[in-house]
């Protein structure tokens, strides 16, 4: 007898007329779950080692300082902060460092860095904070 087929998620052996790779339980429990939206938390920014990254401008060990206090992957990285994952890895590994200062707004804006950490040269114009007459000289 050949080897039964199991569910990717319990691991139940599956119907032989189930074509899916979950069984009916997993299938009904996956539809009302949708993924949670990867985030940073907020207590991965009070780690000493975290703030010492961001302040030598340390972005590869910063990013990969994140991701293991916040229990995240790569892919969920790259998800918050628009960067590939591809150019996260090597950015972690040091073969690659991160100089373009959009770049870096992007990726310390998708982490949601707090603004105090990053210093107000970092944090993104908004409209409503703009002195009156720089928003007459530029519209």
């Amino acid at each position: 007898m050949r080897d039964a087929r199991r569910c990717r998620r319990c691991q139940c052996i599956l119907s032989r007329y189930n074509e899916e790779p979950y069984c009916s339980g997993c299938s009904r429990r996956a539809r009302h779950q949708p993924e949670p939206t990867p985030c940073v938390p907020t207590a991965v920014w009070a780690r000493a080692d975290v703030r010492e990254a961001l302040l030598a401008r340390d972005f590869g060990r910063l990013c990969q300082l994140v991701r293991v206090a916040g229990d995240l992957r790569q892919s969920d990285m790259a998800e918050l902060t628009g960067l590939s994952q591809a150019f996260l890895s090597m950015l972690e590994s040091g073969t690659r460092r991160l100089t373009n200062i959009d770049k870096i707004v992007e990726l310390l804006g998708g982490l949601n860095t707090p603004a105090e950490l990053t210093g107000p040269m970092l944090r993104m114009p908004n409209r409503m904070d703009e002195p009156d007459g720089w928003r007459a000289v530029h519209e």
